[in-house]
């Protein structure tokens, strides 16, 4: 029934009756509030202390398709299913003799004390905590031994070899995980080597099962179509087997199906649980893993893709590693030559001040020869030599020296002319002779020249020969 005619507080009052009686008719709850003039309170304990139990209107979730399952394991089921027990909901409204029943009226008293409590601390319970708490002792007083997958698995396969032989394809020997209907890491194997996963699912001391194995399963026929794909079996009495039961909607057995991934998702090719002939069952088997070829054939152009995007990933990869050490070797290679020229500028400015201060310090030093240079002896005396020295693009130097002078006075009184450079030699005598400034020691001119006039040659010394 529509509540659009109500008022806001006529529609507040009716969630909250609603929410604490779980009656689900609209009608029954509005013909309670209205006998008590929407009175919250006065409706809910007459519908608590009703005489006539309320019948359950649970409503049946309808069945999800199993069409397309979760690519990765979902979480597990709760173990446990919370009940809510339902009253009787009437078609008519309360009389007033109900209402003015003396025993009600004593029961109405603590009840309405309690509700207004519950009212009042109901926001402040911790219903997570007391819902944990109650999980964890639940688990501790009433849960059994803990059972191991994997060994049921063994177990069932030991049976199964025991039952019919070894005579049929092999299992695959994992685990399924929580509800999902297979163990993810074969899934993850299925994926990646593109095969498909044919899952049986059985029931001892069935008819049909054991019949299905002996004429289906360990035959050739089924061998041979399925081939390298996996084939994952468990019993319905297992752990696995009835969570594999849960997830693929497997009421009635034998159940034989065909899974394939089809990109991100497990898809349920082909799913029989009726079996009335070894034949037609095989063909509906081999029709099925002719039309899951579709898929495998989508895996397949998936995993080429990706190789190819990840070769081209690779490739690009691999030529801007290549770009990079070729920019750091450029880089390095810049700067060795700005090093290198930096250290030839250095050098060639250290050169030029240690030139520099060469030519202060020779400068300094003529100036002090000019200075402290003796006085040129007279043409009268005796034992002088008129000496004359040659120089390379100017007019002769001509003075006259005294036999007890030293030969270095020869090079000094050169320097005392402006156009003489700091570096020479000088070269005299037959045969030639060469004399350096810093070679001659403290010879007499007497020593070297015999005649009364010599004339000796200049010649300008190249400083790097002479480093």
């Amino acid at each position: 029934m529509e509540v659009a005619d109500l008022t806001d507080e006529q529609s507040n009052a009716l969630s909250r009756f609603r929410e604490f009686t779980h009656i689900d008719s609209v009608e029954t709850c509005r013909q309670y509030l209205a006998a008590h003039d929407w009175d919250v309170e006065r409706a809910i304990e007459t519908a608590l202390i009703s005489d006539s139990d309320l019948p359950s209107n649970i409503n049946d979730n309808d069945e999800l398709s199993t069409n397309i399952l979760p690519s990765a394991p979902p979480m597990p089921e709760s173990i446990l299913e919370e009940s809510t027990t339902r009253r009787f909901r009437p078609n008519t409204p309360p009389t007033d003799h109900d209402v003015q029943n003396p025993i009600l009226r004593i029961l109405r008293i603590p009840l309405s004390f309690l509700y207004a409590f519950y009212l009042k601390i109901e926001p402040f319970i911790p219903w997570t905590i007391i819902r944990f708490i109650f999980s964890f002792v639940h688990s501790l007083v009433w849960s059994g031994r803990p059972i191991d997958p994997i060994r049921e698995i063994d177990d069932y396969c030991t049976y199964f070899d025991n039952q019919y032989g070894p005579n049929h394809p092999p299992f695959y020997r994992g685990k399924l995980s929580q509800v999902v209907f297979i163990n993810y890491f074969a899934l993850l194997d299925a994926q990646r080597e593109v095969r498909l996963v044919f899952i049986y699912l059985h029931e001892k001391n069935s008819p049909l099962c054991d019949r299905f194995c002996r004429e289906v399963l360990c035959e050739e026929v089924l061998r041979t179509t399925i081939g390298s794909n996996l084939l994952w079996s468990a019993s319905s009495d297992t752990q696995e087997g009835v969570q594999a039961s849960r997830s693929l909607r497997a009421y009635s057995f034998p159940c034989f199906c065909i899974v394939a991934h089809h990109g991100s998702q497990q898809i349920v090719q082909l799913k029989l649980d009726r079996y009335t002939d070894a034949d037609e069952f095989l063909a509906e088997i081999i029709n099925g893993v002719q039309h899951a070829d579709e898929a495998l054939q989508y895996n397949r152009e998936l995993r080429n893709t990706r190789s190819s995007r990840d070769r081209l990933l690779e490739e690009q990869n691999a030529a801007y590693l290549d770009s990079v050490r070729a920019d750091k070797e450029k880089a390095e290679q810049r700067l060795r030559e700005e090093n290198e020229r930096r250290k030839l500028e250095e050098d060639q400015q250290r050169l030029q001040e240690e030139k520099q201060r060469k030519l202060q310090k020779f400068a300094e030093f003529r100036d002090h020869i000019k200075q402290t240079f003796p006085d040129e002896p007279s043409s009268t005396e005796t034992d002088i030599i008129q000496v004359s020295i040659r120089l390379p693009a100017n007019e002769p130097i001509r003075r006259r020296f005294r036999r007890t002078d030293p030969a270095k006075l020869l090079f000094e009184f050169a320097w005392t002319n402006s156009n003489v450079p700091d570096q020479f030699e000088l070269l005299w005598g037959y045969p030639r002779k060469r004399y350096q400034y810093e070679q001659i020691d403290n010879i007499k001119i007497g020593d070297v020249m015999n005649g009364s006039t010599e004339t000796c040659y200049l010649e300008k010394i190249d400083e790097e020969n002479n480093s």
